[in-house]
């Protein structure tokens, strides 16, 4: 097994044509133990996998590593790609495919294994939901008025009171000590927000208090953007995204402690990180695990596409 030099692989992963916020270098680092995913290159190709126990192995898309060697074609790559997983592992699936990733394997494996093939499906639960930066940051049209009050409300209530602060070490004003600073202050937003649902009696909120701790740790490797909202300039809000590709930011986490969220401020922070965003054309607010709440709040937003994901086993 190739030992993962990840100063390496952010530099050199060819995620330019992926929208899917599995795709992203930060979630690829930040989520390995999690979810006990394997990374292996072979033949300049990123594998991702996990083993299961009944000996299946299941695969995400691979994803190219950049070289001095003038690229592959896509029928060229998954080839390549596919060969390496037929060839090395007796039980291979795929999960979390999206339909054109879904549509490139299925004629590989037409033309170049026709005694194979995959019986997809699908979960609603784990579709990513993609907005229009311009959308987020502008909130024009009758569908996300409701948004635009709540924010519009949220200003007047702490009036002179509120301020924002964007985490981005990248912009030409940032510097070294400022970007600290608001890292302690999105670590204090997570640390509270978790205290107030006793976040050391449920594991889940455990591993993600770790994996914000760890992202804040690497973040100039992860590429790190976000933000923080204050009243009377304490922290209450927080937001923190990195790049999928050129054109899609992937929002991992935003979170509001309840007392500010009562009076909107998930809205606000959303909009106001949005307005920052203005290099990409998408914001990927990831999936919605199938938890009805969290479905319609997304759906609230009026998403520009809903990019779905596909599983299944090789036969």
């Amino acid at each position: 097994m190739n030992q993962i030099d990840f100063n390496v692989l952010s530099q050199n992963l060819d995620t330019s044509s992926l929208m899917g916020c599995d795709s992203s270098f930060a979630n690829i680092f930040l989520y390995q133990k999690k979810y006990n995913t394997t990374l292996q290159i072979h033949d300049n190709i990123l594998f991702r996998y996990n083993q299961q126990k009944d000996g299946s192995t299941f695969f995400y898309f691979p994803i190219p590593i950049k070289t001095n060697v003038p690229p592959k074609n896509d029928e060229s790559f998954i080839k390549t790609a596919l060969t390496f997983i037929l060839d090395s592992f007796p039980q291979p699936a795929f999960h979390l495919i999206t339909q054109e990733q879904k549509n490139l394997i299925d004629s590989c494996l037409s033309q170049n294994f026709p005694n194979r093939s995959i019986n997809w499906n699908s979960d609603r639960g784990d579709a990513d939901y993609l907005y229009l930066q311009t959308e987020l940051s502008e909130l024009h049209g009758p569908v996300l008025q409701k948004k635009k009050n709540h924010i519009n409300r949220f200003m007047r209530t702490y009036e002179n009171r509120w301020s924002f602060k964007n985490f981005n070490l990248s912009e030409p004003t940032a510097n070294e000590q400022n970007f600290s600073s608001i890292a302690q202050d999105i670590l204090f937003v997570e640390e509270q927000w978790f205290t107030e649902r006793n976040g050391q009696e449920n594991p889940d909120l455990l591993a993600e208090f770790e994996i914000i701790k760890n992202a804040l740790n690497n973040a100039k490797l992860l590429k790190l953007q976000g933000g923080v909202l204050y009243i009377d300039e304490k922290p209450v809000a927080m937001t923190l995204a990195s790049p999928i590709s050129p054109l899609v930011l992937d929002i991992h986490f935003e979170k509001a402690l309840s007392l500010a969220a009562k009076d909107g401020a998930y809205a606000v922070i959303n909009n106001l990180f949005a307005k920052t965003c203005t290099d990409y054309k998408y914001l990927n607010r990831e999936e919605d695990l199938g938890i009805e709440g969290l479905r319609k709040a997304k759906l609230s937003y009026k998403p520009a596409m809903l990019l779905n994901k596909f599983f299944g086993s090789l036969n």
